[in-house]
């Protein structure tokens, strides 16, 4: 009986050791050490450039310098797995969205990750809207047209994706329109849009915010975009339903910590990611990446982390892709 105690005893000495390590972390962090915030995609895309946004003033508020660490490869998941493995301290943030956190674990097989338990949401960044492009050159000019040719060239016409969620987008339509446009894998966004300009491919369907550049320097044309209303950045653009296809694309990114980070930090880290996102100088700077801006901290992002999750599952499966 009395080793029983003993070892009851000792156990709670190191339990309460350990939640006094964590709850001095908590208190000293960030404490002379700086912050990197992975970013799993090619720089020069909406998603890299709004995070640089939010990194500057989150280094600002935390008087801690937060750098970017662009991991590229395997549409977002080798950056996704290294922030995953990564110590819970902290001192590593990931920016994940509805693909890298959850749409890649139904498009792929094997998952190395299970984004719900190995992450922590801290705050969204905001929900962004696709566009279905080919290069000004085409004599596709409407969502019709494209549907036409798809169907007297079976096989024959192209689609570039540099992520997963452009990938998503390109094989809803395919299954929507009932057509085979072929994908074709690019490192990412930029280099697809690239090519696309180049005339090399026929279709891109990427972030409207990210191929505006082109779009108003008169390399390519937007057919439709994929939200239920209208974006501000081309009011002249239909949405897929006005085009004649009911199909909706609408994908989201955030700020993940890796799962067990102390509650503390979540908390801190939240709070000011919530305030940054609620400044109008960074949502005019956001909205120019094609990012809607949202303020939705760790508990509400969490919810629409969870839903998402399992709706892309239902939507991955109705569209008939099958993991690769």
């Amino acid at each position: 009986m009395k080793k029983i105690i003993r070892n009851i005893a000792l156990s709670a000495i190191a339990l309460a050791t350990a939640v006094g390590g964590t709850l001095a972390q908590a208190q000293t962090w960030p404490a002379g050490k700086q912050i990197r915030m992975i970013v799993p995609l090619a720089p020069g895309g909406g998603t890299d450039i709004a995070a640089r946004v939010v990194a500057q003033y989150l280094s600002e508020a935390l008087g801690q310098q937060v750098v970017i660490d662009n991991k590229v490869g395997a549409n977002g998941v080798i950056g996704v797995n290294e922030a995953a493995r990564a110590p819970a301290d902290g001192y590593t943030l990931v920016v994940g969205s509805s693909t890298t956190m959850a749409a890649n674990n139904f498009l792929y097989k094997n998952p190395t990750i299970e984004p719900l338990k190995d992450f922590t949401p801290l705050a969204m960044l905001g929900t962004i809207d696709f566009a279905l492009m080919v290069p000004t050159s085409s004599n596709i000019n409407s969502i019709k047209d494209l549907i036409a040719a798809a169907k007297a060239n079976p096989g024959k016409l192209n689609y570039g994706f540099g992520t997963s969620a452009a990938l998503l987008c390109g094989e809803m339509f395919n299954a929507a329109a009932g057509v085979n446009i072929v994908k074709v894998p690019y490192k990412g966004s930029p280099q697809s849009l690239t090519d696309l300009a180049g005339e090399r491919l026929q279709l891109v369907c990427d972030p409207l915010g990210t191929s505006m550049p082109l779009i108003r320097g008169g390399k390519l044309r937007a057919l439709a975009v994929t939200s239920a209303h209208r974006n501000g950045l081309a009011k002249d653009v239909p949405t897929m339903a006005e085009a004649g296809l009911p199909l909706e694309h609408e994908t989201w990114a955030g700020f993940f910590a890796p799962a067990k980070t102390p509650r503390e930090i979540v908390q801190r880290l939240s709070t000011e990611l919530v305030k940054i996102m609620s400044r109008s100088d960074v949502q005019a700077r956001i909205i120019e990446t094609g990012f809607i801006p949202r303020q939705y901290g760790s508990e509400e992002f969490a919810t629409i982390h969870r839903a998402d999750y399992a709706k892309m599952e239902k939507m991955i499966k109705a569209a008939g892709i099958s993991p690769e």
